[in-house]
């Protein structure tokens, strides 16, 4: 694949239960933020859950901004029978050679259909032709510490601005509510603008709760 340098606005919305963290923002106001969305995890928990919380998405918001993550957020739900149900989103932007949305769509599925542990489907959002992607993997465990399994549910959707592809990933260890967060995936899907950075202005002032917007290039 080839670097084609292009600035893109994207914009996205995430629904009720989802946590944005605060990537890309300034060191003299990450830490307000951070305990901000400590609290709004644990509204009704303690001090010391909202510290460790905030010590923990500190260290992950760095990583993640480094590894150049447009968005990031962390999903909270409860089971019917009581059970947390949590999962991770994280978007990124890929560059591709800049062929037409079906072409690039057409590739990646040929592409990720050869590996027999993937399901793929082809899906069609607002913006474009995209990719769906549902795979499992595994940790290997150490010392006292057991292997998890996460599930991974995938959308590779080829920008309408040639060039960039666009990946929203969300990983989940809760494998009973897979067909839940494989809607949610999608609805973001149905929800994501992609434009040149210069009809930004033409994009909403305010994105819904949990919405966000980027520009990348």
């Amino acid at each position: 694949m080839t670097t084609v340098p292009q600035n893109v606005s994207l914009a996205l919305d995430t629904p009720e239960g989802f946590h944005e963290l605060p990537l890309h923002l300034p060191p003299d106001v990450l830490d307000a933020a951070l305990w901000e969305l400590a609290e709004k995890i644990w509204p009704g928990g303690t001090d010391f859950q909202r510290e460790t919380t905030a010590v923990v998405y500190s260290d992950l918001t760095a990583t993640l901004a480094a590894d150049s993550v447009l968005h990031a957020s962390v999903a909270f739900y409860e089971t019917e029978d009581g059970a947390a149900s949590t999962a991770h989103l994280l978007v990124r932007a890929e560059a591709v050679d800049p062929e037409a949305p079906e072409i690039v769509a057409a590739s990646f599925q040929e592409t990720l259909s050869f590996d027999e542990h993937r399901s793929i489907a082809r899906v069609d959002l607002p913006c474009g032709p995209a990719v769906l992607s549902l795979h499992a993997t595994e940790t290997e465990g150490e010392a006292i510490l057991p292997a998890l399994e996460f599930a991974h549910v995938e959308l590779y959707v080829p920008s309408p601005v040639r060039g960039w592809l666009v990946v929203l990933a969300l990983t989940t260890p809760c494998f009973a509510d897979l067909p839940r967060y494989t809607g949610i995936l999608r609805q973001i899907g149905e929800s994501l603008v992609v434009r040149p950075a210069e009809q930004a202005e033409d994009l909403p002032e305010t994105p819904a709760a949990g919405g966000v917007r980027a520009v990348f290039g």
